[in-house]
């Protein structure tokens, strides 16, 4: 008789325990919330129009939905069950927050969220690579910026050792070494505490951006006397120019056009395909209104529209790494001479650099 009744405490006080689980739960998730008609976050073709559901408690007086705080639609008295048709046209490529908020007969707001995604409406082509005639390239540099200008080669390298490596140089293209006339020395050095990256020549001014110390220093063209020092927020990676801005990469999918005269953000851009985000992108080259960015710790480069973002072509390069890495390290360096209309590239301590032509 004992054991019968203990085993009635027993379930009483179960049952006690678990029937707000599964009686005022569910009635308080009802009445306080709304939530999005789709169980994940939602992905969408750039251009095209989708629908976006939601279910909301039976005592709701307003809602509001949102996307990256700009009201898409705004209702007084909502249905239980209504739905809104985005057009993705007007969105660019990337990540959005979906914000759905309902305030109840009391005033209380209740909101949910959802990530939506658009996407580039084609995959990338697959292009790849011709080789053509190889050039010595200093197994010293580790190279984060690689340019032509005026028909003259420049590099920029960086310092993983911590002992003052990084540096800017004009280099002899037949020689791999830094040009020196008049008894001027083409090149300038960076102390340990600088991690030099990316660079790019604008105005007769060689602009230098560092990886972690938020540092871009500006230095003249014909004397490589530094003339200033401008600052940004966040990582620094590949910087290129399209011939009045500068553009520059920080390793993921995002990036940002920035005027030469103050490094101010001018517009940014996130780099997408048909499958999501292409994050990792390092060193930038600009060649016929097109960013071909290097994709870090792969044999791939990138081929971006610099006005939507979607990324038109795949470069496959593992030819080009197999014939001059030699033991070097990532693919890294796209240099792209205008007046001669060829492409050149290396990578961190590679041995080689290479004029390649671009198969389609």
């Amino acid at each position: 008789m004992k054991k019968i009744l203990i085993w009635v405490l027993v379930i009483g006080l179960l049952a006690g325990f678990l029937f707000p689980f599964f009686s005022s739960s569910d009635q308080d998730l009802e009445i306080q919330t709304a939530r999005f008609g789709f169980n994940e976050n939602i992905n969408a073709v750039s251009g095209q129009e989708i629908n976006i559901p939601f279910e909301l408690a039976e005592n709701c007086s307003a809602l509001t939905l949102s996307i990256s705080d700009s009201i898409l639609l705004e209702l007084p008295r909502p249905k239980r069950k209504e739905s809104f048709l985005l057009d993705t046209r007007k969105l660019k490529l990337g990540a959005y927050l979906l914000q759905l908020s309902v305030t109840d007969m009391n005033g209380e707001i209740y909101s949910t969220q959802a990530t939506l995604r658009i996407l580039a409406e084609k995959a990338p082509q697959k292009w790849t690579l011709k080789l053509g005639q190889s050039y010595t390239h200093d197994a010293q540099n580790y190279t984060q910026g690689l340019c032509f200008f005026n028909d003259e080669l420049y590099e920029s390298t960086g310092d993983p050792n911590q002992n003052g490596s990084s540096m800017i140089a004009k280099i002899d293209l037949q020689t791999g070494i830094p040009i020196q006339k008049d008894g001027l020395l083409f090149k300038k050095q960076l102390d340990a505490s600088k991690f030099g990256e990316g660079m790019a020549i604008l105005n007769n001014e060689i602009f230098q951006i560092t990886w972690q110390n938020q540092q871009c220093f500006v230095y003249d063209l014909n004397t490589f006397e530094l003339k200033k020092e401008l600052t940004y927020r966040g990582e620094g990676w590949g910087l290129c120019t399209d011939g009045s801005q500068l553009i520059m990469s920080d390793g993921t999918e995002r990036i940002t056009f920035r005027d030469p005269k103050n490094f101010s953000v001018l517009r940014t851009l996130d780099v997408y395909t048909d499958q999501g985000p292409l994050p990792q992108l390092n060193e930038l080259e600009y060649i016929d209104g097109l960013i071909y960015a290097n994709i870090y710790t792969s044999n791939f480069i990138a081929v971006i529209d610099p006005n939507k973002g979607n990324v038109l072509a795949i470069i496959d390069a593992n030819n080009l790494v197999n014939a001059a890495r030699g033991n070097g390290e990532v693919l890294n360096g796209i240099a792209y001479n205008s007046n001669s209309q060829k492409i050149y590239m290396t990578g961190k301590y590679w041995p080689k650099l290479v004029e390649v032509s671009i198969i389609k």
